[in-house]
């Protein structure tokens, strides 16, 4: 697949395995929108490889939706959608202490991963569906 000049977005896009894609991708001549939650991240990632940078909380409808947009009026309508961002905690269900691990963190890594990647695919899915088909 060519994707010379198509737009792309790439959540957790400010390092580890996002900023490998995003490389890899811009590498291949794709237009990248770097989305990460840490903006410096994002940025310097950006800069390295002539995309752009957008601070995102990919939990967050609103925060989503604002970053899909913004990479459109950059780079037009994404086609390409990498969804790196993710989190986990090594963490036993219960203590050496004894007590429970906090409910919060496994929430939050729920969150992160599930929920920020079906908003992401939604958000993503919806723009798309307002592309024109034939501007491949």
């Amino acid at each position: 697949m060519n994707i010379q000049g198509m737009s792309a977005l790439v959540t957790g896009g400010g390092s580890g395995l996002g900023e490998a894609t995003a490389r890899e991708l811009a590498r291949l001549g794709a237009k990248v929108a770097v989305l990460d939650l840490n903006l410096e991240n994002a940025q310097k990632v950006a800069a390295d490889i002539g995309g752009i940078a957008i601070q995102c909380d990919v939990t967050n409808a609103t925060s989503m939706e604002n970053a899909v947009a913004e990479a459109a009026k950059a780079h037009g309508g994404a086609r390409i959608l990498m969804q790196i961002a993710g989190i986990g905690t090594a963490k036993r269900i219960v203590g050496k202490d004894g007590n429970p691990a906090p409910l919060e963190d496994f929430a939050k890594v729920v969150n992160v991963n599930l929920i920020g990647t079906y908003n992401a695919a939604r958000v993503f899915a919806a723009a798309c569906a307002k592309l024109d088909p034939g501007s491949l």
